[in-house]
Formats: C-alpha cells, sequence, structure tokens
C-alpha cells in the first residue's frame, strides 16, 4: 500500500546519506581534502561568475551572510586560490578573484569522476531532466522558507514561463522570455547569470504551481 509520508521519509534519509558521502568524499579527494565544501562553494561562485565580484556580492550568490563566509574567504586567500583587488569603482571596496591555482583547484573540484558528478553518471539523460527539474522546486522551496538567498534558478526568474510552449512544442515547453526562446526541462538552470528574481510573490507562486503541476498556457 502507498504510504506517502513513508515515502518522504526514506527520501529524506537517502538525500542526507548522499549529502554525506558526498562531503565525506570531498574531505579524502587528494589536494581537496584540506579545502572544506563552504570553500569550495565559495571558488565555484567565482568560477561561476566569471569575474571579480564585492564580498557581499559573493555572499549573496550563495546565499549566506557576509559575516558567515568571511573565514573561508581568509582560508583561501592564504592558500593562494583567491586574490584581492581595489574595486576601479570604489577604491574603498575590494573585489575577489580566482587565482590560476584556485582555477585549478576548481577544475579539480569539478571533473566527472568527483564527488556527485560520479554519482550522477549513473542517471539517464531523461533521469536527469527530471531530477533537474525537482531540485529546481526543491530550491525555490528553500528559498522560500528563508533557509536560502541569493539564488538564480529559472523558477524563481521573473523571465520564466513556465509550460507556455507546451501546446506548440512538447519537448520545449517553457520560454525565457529575456531572450524569447523555447526551451527543454533537459535546459534549466539553477544557476543562471542573467536570472531577474521574480519579486512578485502571487506571480511567483502562481509559477511555482504552473511548474510543479505541468499546467499548460
Amino acid at each position: 500500500m502507498d504510504d506517502p509520508a513513508m515515502q518522504r521519509l526514506q527520501l529524506r534519509l537517502g538525500l542526507e546519506r548522499l549529502m554525506l558521502l558526498v562531503r565525506a568524499q570531498a574531505w579524502r579527494d587528494g589536494d581537496l581534502a584540506t579545502l572544506h565544501p563552504a570553500q569550495q562553494a565559495l571558488l565555484a561562485a567565482l568560477a561561476t561568475e566569471g569575474a571579480s565580484l564585492r564580498i557581499g556580492e559573493l555572499a549573496e550568490r550563495l546565499g549566506v551572510s557576509v559575516a558567515s563566509i568571511s573565514d573561508s574567504i581568509r582560508t583561501v586567500e592564504a592558500k593562494g586560490l583567491i586574490e584581492r583587488a581595489v574595486d576601479p569603482d570604489d577604491a574603498r571596496a575590494r573585489r575577489l578573484s580566482l587565482t590560476s591555482a584556485g582555477v585549478d583547484a576548481i577544475s579539480a573540484i569539478r571533473r566527472e569522476d568527483n564527488g556527485l558528478a560520479q554519482l550522477l553518471n549513473v542517471l539517464t539523460d531523461a533521469d536527469a531532466a527530471s531530477l533537474l527539474r525537482i531540485v529546481q522546486l526543491l530550491i525555490e522551496q528553500a528559498h522560500a522558507q528563508g533557509l536560502v538567498r541569493g539564488t538564480r534558478t529559472c523558477l524563481g526568474c521573473a523571465y520564466f514561463l513556465p509550460y507556455a510552449n507546451a501546446d506548440t512544442d512538447p519537448e520545449r515547453p517553457h520560454v525565457c522570455a529575456y531572450v524569447s526562446v523555447p526551451f527543454a526541462e533537459a535546459e534549466l538552470r539553477v544557476d543562471c547569470a542573467e536570472q531577474l528574481a521574480q519579486d512578485d510573490a502571487i506571480a511567483l507562486a502562481e509559477n511555482v504551481l504552473r511548474f510543479r503541476d505541468r499546467r499548460r498556457g
């Protein structure tokens, strides 16, 4: 007999176990063993942005406070993985960017046989697309509950029109109004540089429901 409560319990236990496994591997993984997962996330955020960031901007990308990443910044800076430079727009501010050693470190973190990437290799393309869709919902729920901030998902974007193109092309059901282009579920983004946060709570809630329930139109 189906038991939704038991199903969710098993999902929670499974996800918690996977998180522990990935973190444990990150600690064991060669030169990365000295990098805490939070420090790896900091490097990944700088690499994803592709440019230097102020500390406040970096904290926003990670969805944390400036105070909470201060220690991580000092640690990776001491390891020579990031560097500070005077902000050309404000001499009082500093911008952070990856050094060549930092670029090498993030390449090692992202290599296909590392950590979570290795686990994801078992998925078919269809399964990966389905999981990407679920991750969108989970991140947006975490954002709604105040657990994270500064996320840049498709689902939280004002340009995202879920299932607006489903009747015309079921293979590319969504539309990005920023570029006026339809796209497939496999092309959903968790971190998009062009994302414009949807500030209209009612519109966001409607989009989340439309996306979750696969409503067309």
